[in-house]
């Protein structure tokens, strides 16, 4: 089925003979296909990392904040947090003369007890980018505890986006920020505490966010700074079922199952993927009739129903139109999956007479030997670089009715349906045993530049001057990171060869 797949991750001198995987009868199509695309999918999206680090905790020492600590409920606020957090395995850093020092804490108790010494807010020098950028660098959750003001060069930093290259890295790589701002008064001075959660990747019931955002909801303002799209949930008849077309007048369940689901379904959603994969024991041209069959009752109109968005939330965005893209990944895939294989066919290597690498005598494996340099290095061929796919026109297109009828009766419960093209036939398929993959993809975002929560970010400082280095970091992080054109779910099908 796919030639044109198997030359395009091969070196330039071999031959369709000499591909090792043809050679072994592997199958990339065998019982593990499920994974194997579940490891394309997260190989090619952002945030779908699942390795965290550890967790770590950042407390603002410089010398006016320790006013912020000492009211109420901003105290009762920090003890919550320390406590859960302190729970497990963490990290905690001291921000103060210039530096980022790791704080050997044993208890909630310790850390109090620190948080509290007046003498430990000696100057007001936190670094502020620093510790920022040294979150980013990283891969796992933390809490930033700060007033956001920095000094650099003994220069208070007032409206300079200082922050806008390290939270735009951070969204970049999937993930968001959230920031619970308490109000509090120095010296008659307004001024805002931010309890600041960088969060890293999809979050899950162990994240901080998750964690923590019932503890300092109640008495904070919340901002969630992001341009993802998580909030997606379905509402499948059943956990194998999908959200493909079932025949609701049938008798038994497999008649009702009249695209033929297999047992390989995958739901990555359930994992906190954007993603599915259904093997259907239909080929395209049976489902064309069976489109075509049923159209006649007004039914299978859409392939793909029940999978809802919540577009509630406006801090960052608000979006507006969505539509669908349809591709063959076969290709693209096929290489993956291969140089995912060949990583774990390692050779087992030794020395020739003068010294020189080469393979073990013993060493039989043909992948190995195919894939491998004498050093044990892979040849450039087989790592995976991303190839464009093709893509596929007149396929499936956004009910773009439902979407509007559903986002007017509840912005937090919208629903997704892809439906056929007005103008689908399987000729628009030239491939019809490839594996074709549908985007739903957001196409226009508008930045949230103003309103009351966007104005928590700024502040008149002691000498009366504005500091809006903060919101003009986030403003111009929104902006550069508009999420146009970016995939919002994918769902992958193979049918019967």
């Amino acid at each position: 089925m796919g030639l044109f797949a198997i030359s395009a991750c091969k070196g330039s001198g071999e031959s369709q003979s000499e591909d090792p995987f043809t050679a072994t009868n592997f199958n990339l199509y065998d019982q593990n296909l499920g994974k194997r695309i579940e490891a394309y999918h997260n190989a090619n999206t952002p945030g779908s990392e699942t390795e965290k680090g550890t967790p770590a905790l950042y407390i603002d020492f410089s010398s006016g904040i320790n006013k912020a600590f000492s009211d109420p409920k901003i105290k009762s606020m920090m003890s919550a947090c320390f406590n859960t957090i302190l729970a497990q395995q963490f990290e905690v850093y001291k921000l103060g003369s210039n530096k980022i020092s790791l704080l050997n804490v044993a208890n909630t108790t310790e850390l109090g007890q620190q948080v509290s010494d007046p003498k430990q807010y000696a100057d007001i020098w936190a670094p502020l980018q620093s510790s920022v950028e040294k979150i980013v660098a990283g891969n796992g959750d933390a809490l930033l505890i700060t007033d956001f003001e920095e000094w650099q060069k003994n220069v208070e930093v007032t409206n300079t986006a200082f922050l806008k290259i390290p939270f735009s890295k951070w969204l970049e790589k999937g993930n968001s920020i959230h920031f619970f701002i308490a109000d509090y008064q120095e010296n008659k001075v307004n001024k805002h505490l931010y309890f600041t959660i960088f969060s890293y990747g999809h979050p899950d019931a162990g994240s901080l966010i998750s964690k923590l955002e019932s503890k300092l909801s109640p008495s904070t303002t919340r901002f969630d700074l992001s341009n993802s799209i998580c909030q997606l949930s379905t509402a499948y008849p059943s956990e194998k079922s999908g959200g493909i077309f079932y025949d609701e007048n049938a008798k038994s369940d497999k008649a009702r199952n009249v695209l033929d689901l297999k047992e390989g379904y995958i739901n990555g959603l359930k994992n906190g993927h954007n993603f599915e994969f259904y093997p259907l024991g239909l080929d395209w041209k049976s489902i064309d009739q069976l489109h075509n069959t049923y159209a006649a009752q007004n039914q299978f109109n859409d392939f793909f129903r029940k999978l809802f968005i919540d577009l509630s939330n406006e801090d960052s965005y608000t979006f507006g139109n969505f539509y669908v893209k349809v591709s063959d990944v076969t290709a693209d895939f096929e290489n993956f999956a291969k140089a995912d294989e060949a990583k774990k066919h390692q050779p087992k290597l030794s020395k020739g007479n003068n010294g020189e690498a080469k393979f073990s005598d013993q060493e039989k494996d043909a992948i190995a030997l195919a894939c491998y340099n004498t050093d044990g290095k892979l040849k450039e061929q087989w790592i995976y670089k991303a190839q464009a796919s093709k893509p596929l026109n007149e396929v499936f297109t956004l009910n773009q009715t439902l979407f509007t009828n559903t986002r007017a009766s509840n912005p937090k419960h919208i629903e997704f349906g892809v439906s056929f093209d007005p103008k689908f036939s399987i000729a628009n398929i030239p491939d019809p045993d490839g594996l074709i993959r549908v985007d739903i993809l957001s196409k226009t975002a508008t930045p949230n530049l103003q309103g009351a929560k966007m104005a928590k970010f700024e502040w008149i400082n002691a000498k009366n001057t504005s500091n809006t280095a903060l919101s003009e970091s986030i403003k111009n992080t929104l902006q550069e990171l508009k999420p146009v054109d970016k995939v919002v779910y994918a769902y992958y099908i193979k049918t019967k060869q």
